[in-house]
């Protein structure tokens, strides 16, 4: 693909951020089918969610109904890449808890610890068994499809840089809208919303950096971060349901030191996430000045 320049068809530059996208998972499926690991399922699982998050992004240069089905299709390959993923954070979390609890309760943690991988390898075999599935393939090819050949709007063939500062600026505007309209403190359900929002942010900006430059990247990093914390908090939520949820028997004292551990690393994101939101609020005034 050409390089992209402020006077390229806005076409180009979805085509770009399509095709990173399709090529972090393509480099993860050989090791995906031979030897997975927590890294490569991350990546498949975010390479995944960053098309789909971009065909959103991008849905006013695209054929609306085909860039939504296409869409609808590929959650079914993010759900699987989701579920491995999310029991290999669970079992890090509780096995990096684990150490801090005295030793007759780590014997009783080492319990809950082999359930926990049980249901990782499980989830990594019904992965496995993704992708020797036919949609898989057939996901491949509309991806190619997507890459070379997207079925485009008519304000895909205007320029880049008329066309691509609004779109940004609307997914700026979604999240800002989210961190505005969120409660005084905020539950865990906004928070997570807001964490999907800067995804999507940090997506298109990483996407106008060959047009922006500095600003765009500066502008991605911050919202990462605040991406970065509200995972942290979300991971933690989620990890405290499930001990909750397994808190049966002679393993329940042992259950609830852990929820609390993670009780207090859910706290501790809540109250991180506002000066890295101020930092990409700083991010996106420069950015917006620039183009």
């Amino acid at each position: 693909m050409s390089r992209l320049k402020p006077r390229s068809p806005a076409r180009d530059v979805a085509r770009a951020a399509f095709a990173d996208a399709l090529g972090r998972l393509v480099r993860q499926d050989p090791l995906l089918r031979r030897d997975p690991n927590e890294d490569a399922v991350h990546d498949a699982r975010v390479a995944v969610r960053r098309l789909r998050s971009d065909l959103r992004t991008f849905r006013s240069l695209l054929d609306e109904a085909w860039a939504r089905g296409l869409s609808a299709r590929l959650r079914w390959l993010q759900d699987g890449f989701a579920a491995a993923r999310d029991a290999d954070v669970l079992l890090t979390r509780v096995r990096r808890h684990a150490r801090l609890l005295c030793d007759d309760d780590r014997a009783r943690a080492a319990e809950m610890l082999a359930v926990f991988r049980e249901e990782r390898d499980a989830a990594y075999a019904r992965m496995r068994a993704m992708l020797d599935d036919r949609r898989y393939a057939a996901l491949l090819r509309e991806m190619i499809d997507l890459v070379k050949s997207p079925r485009c709007s008519a304000l895909a063939d205007e320029p880049a840089c008329e066309v691509i500062p609004p779109i940004l600026g609307d997914a700026w505007s979604a999240l800002r809208k989210r961190v505005r309209r969120r409660a005084r403190p905020p539950s865990d359900s906004e928070l997570h919303h807001i964490r999907i929002a800067a995804k999507r942010v940090r997506y298109a900006a990483e996407a106008v950096a060959p047009l922006a430059g500095r600003r765009a990247r500066a502008l991605a990093r911050t919202v990462e971060a605040v991406q970065t914390v509200l995972g942290e908090q979300h991971d933690a939520v989620i990890a405290g349901a499930r001990l909750r949820a397994s808190a049966l028997d002679g393993t329940a004292f042992v259950a609830g030191e852990l929820a609390m551990i993670e009780q207090r690393d859910a706290v501790d994101r809540r109250r991180a996430w506002r000066h890295a939101w101020r930092d990409a609020e700083r991010a996106h005034r420069r950015l917006r000045r620039a183009l």
